[in-house]
């Protein structure tokens, strides 16, 4: 797990010892924003024994997790507590929830214990252990093994979040260096306003072009607005999909030609909220 608090190549090995020393099916590990609205899926592993689950952990984030009742259950939680999904779905859920009675019968996975993890800035980290039919019941000894992981695996997915963060600001800045332009504004993984510089900062105040409003970066002629969103949308992070770059110009006769530019790193991000994003004009 310290390998693995450092390098995203080491985690498939960890969680591979973790399962042979449970004797389980699998474990997942899902990062998660509960912003005072509908919990947002935004990261994910899904393992088991030594092999990728790639195709479970579509299915779940792509078809299951927004109506997954467990969820929100596991986000009021006290952080730290394994709860069974005997305990996390009601007694008429168990008849009707497509997450029961579909996709864990399915996968041979409804033997779960799921626990909630504080990440960053108010992220959630979601860590589920699963037993086959065959497999059995959990037992004390792996209970003890979970509990006793328990603090090095939300340490490590916290730390791996903090690198993304510094590896993306490094990124950034680096791709203004060969030409810098006047007016620089970074956005988030949400696509937020989340810096400036003091020339992007004037040129956002007087709102002729570009205007900011409640963190979104919006072109302020109509017509505009909606291709600026479109580029922004297109260079962010999203599961299945290359970012890419693009331009858009503004203004009578394109007074400014504005420029939205992804920002890669190399390493897996755990959800963590960096800069996804530069936005240059001059």
């Amino acid at each position: 797990m310290q390998d693995a608090a450092l390098r995203d190549a080491a985690w498939p090995r960890a969680l591979a010892l973790i399962a042979d020393a449970c004797a389980m099916h699998s474990s997942h590990l899902a990062v998660v924003a509960a912003d005072g609205g509908a919990a947002e899926y935004l990261f994910g592993i899904w393992r088991g024994q030594g092999a990728s689950l790639d195709a479970l952990a579509g299915e779940y984030a792509e078809r299951y997790f927004a109506t997954d009742e467990r969820v929100p259950r596991l986000l009021l939680m006290p952080a730290g507590s394994f709860l069974h999904n005997a305990d996390l779905f009601a007694d008429n859920e168990r008849a009707t929830s497509p997450t029961c009675n579909d996709f864990l019968p399915r996968w041979n996975i409804e033997n779960q214990l799921s626990v909630r993890l504080p990440a960053l800035d108010g992220l959630h980290l979601i860590w589920t252990v699963s037993r086959s039919r065959a497999q059995g019941e959990w037992r004390s000894s792996h209970l003890g093994v979970l509990a006793r992981l328990l603090p090095h695996i939300g340490g490590a997915v916290r730390m791996q979040q903090a690198l993304a963060q510094a590896d993306a600001r490094a990124a950034a800045l680096a791709s203004l260096l060969d030409a810098p332009p006047q007016s620089v504004i970074l956005l988030d993984s949400k696509g937020r306003v989340t810096q400036t510089n003091a020339q992007a900062g004037r040129l956002l105040a007087e709102g002729r072009l570009l205007r900011e409003r409640e963190g979104e970066l919006r072109a302020t002629a109509a017509a505009e607005d909606g291709r600026l969103r479109e580029l922004i949308e297109k260079a962010l992070p999203k599961r299945g999909r290359t970012p890419s770059a693009g331009t858009i110009p503004l203004g009578t006769a394109a007074q400014v030609t504005l420029r939205v530019h992804p920002v890669a790193i190399d390493r897996a991000d755990f959800g963590a909220r960096r800069i996804a994003a530069v936005v240059t004009f001059s």
